[in-house]
C-alpha cells in the first residue's frame, strides 16, 4: 500500500468515526404527555448519538457517506506525471 493510499485510508476512517459519534443513533429516548382530554395527549420517541445530539439511522448514513466523499475528494492522489496539485473542492483549502 502506497502513502497516499494509507493516508486516504486514515482520513476516511477518521471520517467515519467522527460521524459516528456524532450521528450513530445509539440511545433511545421518549416521553409521554397526558392531558385531561385524551386527545391532547401524545407521546412521542426519538434517537440520541453518544453526545446526545437528536438523529436517525438513514441521516447517521447519509452524513456518513457525505463525508468519505468529501475525504476521498480532499486527499485524492497526485497523478504521478503531473508536477501540479490538483485545485481544492473546499474555497480556501490549499491541498499541498
Amino acid at each position: 500500500m502506497t502513502k497516499g493510499a494509507k493516508r486516504a485510508l486514515w482520513i476516511v476512517l477518521g471520517c467515519l468515526l467522527l460521524t459516528t459519534v456524532l450521528f450513530a443513533p445509539v440511545f433511545g429516548a421518549g416521553m409521554c404527555v397526558d392531558a385531561q382530554d385524551s386527545a391532547n395527549s401524545y407521546c412521542r420517541e426519538w434517537q440520541t448519538s453518544l453526545i446526545g445530539l437528536e438523529t436517525t439511522p438513514w441521516m447517521w448514513l447519509a452524513l456518513s457517506a457525505a463525508a468519505v466523499v468529501v475525504a476521498l475528494l480532499v486527499v485524492r492522489p497526485f497523478r504521478a506525471n503531473d508536477s501540479t496539485p490538483p485545485e481544492s473542492p473546499l474555497p480556501g483549502v490549499d491541498l499541498t
